[in-house]
């Protein structure tokens, strides 16, 4: 029989029981919980394996994962983002009911790209000829949270791009937008 091994950095004591029986092996540790948060998506995702925890406990604490760890969590559904700035999906989320966790997601996932697009369009629309600016406004706050300020800047360059080249809007001298 070959049983991984796995090492375990906590502040757990010594195993309190160790069991082997049918084929499986149970041990209890007895620890403090850090974040009973992360406790309640564990208890509302039974169908976790050890190393899937170890692993997901490495992403709710920011801590890197390796390439293949990336590969098997995004595969298997626990996480979204892009390296470095993952999270904990929803498929994890969901089950615990946690409207804190579930905000938490929210805020990391933000709105897909066309919520963002419309929203620019009904804005520069009843706004008339618009600032960048006052477009960076109205959008950077709702974008996701993992996001640097650079890279929401750059987010909202693409949907002002990818908007003029649709033909819905047209760019100013000035910095400035409107509607074509």
């Amino acid at each position: 029989m070959n049983i991984p091994a796995y090492t375990i950095s906590t502040r757990a004591t010594i195993p309190q029981v160790c069991e082997y029986s049918n084929g499986k092996v149970k041990v209890v540790l007895t620890g403090k919980i850090l974040d009973d948060n992360f406790a309640k998506i564990l208890i509302n995702n039974p169908e976790l394996h050890l190393e899937d925890i170890i692993t997901l406990d490495k992403v709710q604490k920011t801590k890197e994962i390796t390439e293949g760890e990336f590969i098997y969590l995004r595969k298997n559904k626990f996480i979204e983002g892009r390296k470095p700035k993952i999270y904990l999906s929803y498929k994890v989320i969901k089950p615990t009911e946690n409207e804190e966790l579930m905000a938490e997601y929210v805020k990391n996932k933000s709105f897909d790209d066309e919520y963002f697009k419309k929203l620019i369009v009904e804005y520069v629309k009843k706004q008339g000829k618009t600032s960048r600016k006052a477009i960076d406004k109205l959008i950077i706050p709702k974008l996701s949270a993992v996001l640097t300020e650079e890279q929401k800047k750059n987010k909202v360059t693409n949907f002002l791009s990818a908007l003029r080249m649709r033909g819905e809007i047209k760019s100013l001298p000035g910095f400035f937008w409107e509607i074509v």
